[in-house]
């Protein structure tokens, strides 16, 4: 319990550091030079108006000088970083592939959030994980294993490929090919099945609940990369258990 505290808070903290990415990602050399402010009136915020979520319900979820609206984005992106640091965690405890898959997931934080915000995803963020994962798998199934993980990337990258040539990047954009490769290059087969389905299938309840709600019409762009990034981080940890469940009923 005291170990899965301190994972949980060090997500807290590191989220709180890639919320400053994701708003300074076109220009990531303010990053380290520029102290954080209040993007409305330019307040450098001070150390109590930066502790991951506590702050932000401290304040009530505004500025102390101007009372503008912070976004939710700061506390959910806090608060989902500290979640997914707790699993990987709890599933894998603390080993190596803990550390791989907390830099990925890292990654993959961004590209969600930044796919929202703009849908569009990072390419270089892609290519980063990718190269993570592919040393992670070098040094430590370098082996006949390996191909399960070519099956799943070529799996659904193959998939959203066919989906973003029909549809002429209408249905969805380039950048969720490279996205789906990368999950199922590190799910592997069969798993990437499990990832596939809940993407989709979260995907088309969240867009009929918008609908419904009138939030958005069904000519409007959605950002699929949220949906395939958790039915990724679902699969990984009870991928298996789905898949023995869905193999006991038949």
């Amino acid at each position: 319990m005291p170990n899965l505290l301190i994972v949980t808070i060090l997500g807290l903290i590191i989220g709180s550091f890639l919320n400053v990415i994701i708003l300074r990602f076109d220009d990531l050399k303010s990053v380290l030079v520029g102290r954080s402010h209040c993007p409305k009136c330019k307040k450098d915020l001070v150390w109590f108006e930066l502790i991951p979520v506590l702050s932000f319900v401290l304040l009530w979820g505004k500025c102390s000088k101007c009372k503008v609206k912070i976004s939710w984005q700061y506390p959910l992106v806090e608060a989902g970083t500290a979640l997914v640091f707790a699993l990987i965690y709890t599933f894998f405890g603390f080993s190596l592939i803990s550390l791989f898959l907390a830099l990925i997931s890292c990654l993959l934080i961004v590209a969600l959030v930044y796919d929202i915000l703009y849908l569009e995803i990072s390419d270089s963020l892609i290519l980063i994980a990718a190269g993570l994962w592919l040393v992670y798998l070098l040094i430590f199934h370098f082996d006949v294993s390996i191909l399960n993980y070519i099956y799943g990337a070529l799996t659904l990258g193959g998939f959203l490929g066919v989906m973003v040539f029909v549809s002429k990047e209408k249905w969805m954009g380039e950048g969720d090919i490279w996205l789906g490769a990368l999950l199922g290059f590190i799910l592997g087969w069969p798993n990437i099945l499990v990832g596939s389905f809940l993407a989709f299938f979260i995907g088309a309840i969240v867009g009929i609940v918008l609908l419904v709600l009138k939030v958005s019409k069904l000519k409007d762009q959605l950002a699929f990369a949220p949906f395939l990034i958790l039915g990724f981080w679902i699969a990984l940890f009870w991928g298996e258990k789905i898949i023995s469940w869905y193999m006991s009923l038949l």
